[in-house]
């Protein structure tokens, strides 16, 4: 079992033999393994995914494979289809280095509300059409 995060901060700011609690090199998730995860975990298989977050086949296996990174957007609508609480959705994002949602920033709290209250990706694009903030399907993917 691995550190929490102030507990390791603690180690190392303490000064005893800092670098033991980094002997161990532990596997970081992937993007790709936990996409499959979470699809494993729900019951549905990568064409269900590709369906329902509408992305291409070609460059959904791609992603899965660990061959390419998705862009935010795919991301996000990723999350919705499968909705994913905030906490996975943020999570997603990290892994995909595409940065956490930030309530201050319009768009990212109109995808928080949708999170929040179980929107669909196309119902989440109108309330985004209505604020009006740039949609979830700006062609990547």
């Amino acid at each position: 079992m691995t550190d929490s995060t102030s507990k390791l901060l603690n180690k190392l700011t303490r000064g005893d033999r800092p670098l033991s609690c980094l002997a161990r090199p532990e596997e970081e998730p992937s993007l790709a393994g936990t996409l499959r995860e979470l699809l494993s975990r729900r019951g549905l298989s990568p064409a269900d995914w590709i369906r329902m977050a509408n992305i291409s086949r070609s460059y959904a296996y791609q992603v899965l494979r660990g061959e390419r990174r998705p862009g935010r957007d795919i991301l996000l609508r990723t999350a919705l289809s499968l909705s994913l609480s905030l906490e996975e959705t943020q999570r997603l994002l990290v892994l995909g280095s595409c940065g956490a949602l930030y309530p201050r920033l319009r768009r990212d709290a109109a995808v928080i509300y949708a999170l929040s209250h179980d929107l669909s990706p196309e119902e989440t694009e109108e309330l985004l059409a209505s604020l009006p903030e740039p949609g979830l399907y700006g062609g990547e993917g």
